[in-house]
């Protein structure tokens, strides 16, 4: 059975394989970038490149994540580069069982390409991203421009946003 890094967004667990994890942190200062969707926080500098960081809940859900002290950025292979997700926290790291629900969500029109497998853990269903299906072409291809400027511009102005505040300033707690 293949590990999986085992995350809650939304209040819905979701998985990553652990091959594709780098690691996880504790950040709380991106790097805000002009022009981009609400979703995207901003950058992270990750040895030496510049990570875009997402949050997944805003991405999915169309809310934004109040972070606090259990919220997470999972950073990721993605795209031949790195992919940061803000997640509400990291539940573990845990082998798990496939499950069949991929056919009857796809008979019902249910399932999305981001959704790569259902998996089981105890009595709770956890899905699994498939990272490469997460955006559309228009997003991707806006978001590697944009991190691609980022590596390529010599100490910019870095703007950041501290963790309980959204890139505007305001109170995440307000959302």
């Amino acid at each position: 059975m293949e590990q999986y890094v085992i995350f809650k967004s939304h209040e819905q667990l979701f998985a990553l394989p652990v091959k594709i994890v780098k690691r996880v942190v504790e950040e709380d200062n991106f790097i805000t970038l002009p022009e981009v969707p609400a979703f995207v926080l901003g950058a992270y500098e990750f040895q030496k490149h510049m990570v875009p960081v997402i949050d997944l809940r805003a991405k999915l859900f169309k809310q934004a994540t109040a972070v606090d002290n259990d919220t997470k950025v999972i950073l990721c292979n993605w795209k031949e580069q790195s992919l940061g997700l803000l997640v509400e926290n990291i539940v573990g790291i845990t082998a798990l069982t496939e499950t069949n629900y991929e056919d009857e969500l796809a008979q019902a029109n249910l399932k999305r390409g981001y959704m790569s497998k259902f998996l089981k853990m105890d009595d709770n269903v956890v899905v699994s991203l498939d990272l490469e299906y997460l955006f559309d072409n228009r997003q991707e291809k806006s978001l590697l421009q944009t991190v691609d400027d980022m590596d390529n511009t010599a100490d910019g102005d870095k703007s950041t946003v501290k963790k309980g505040e959204n890139s505007d300033g305001t109170d995440t707690k307000r959302n």
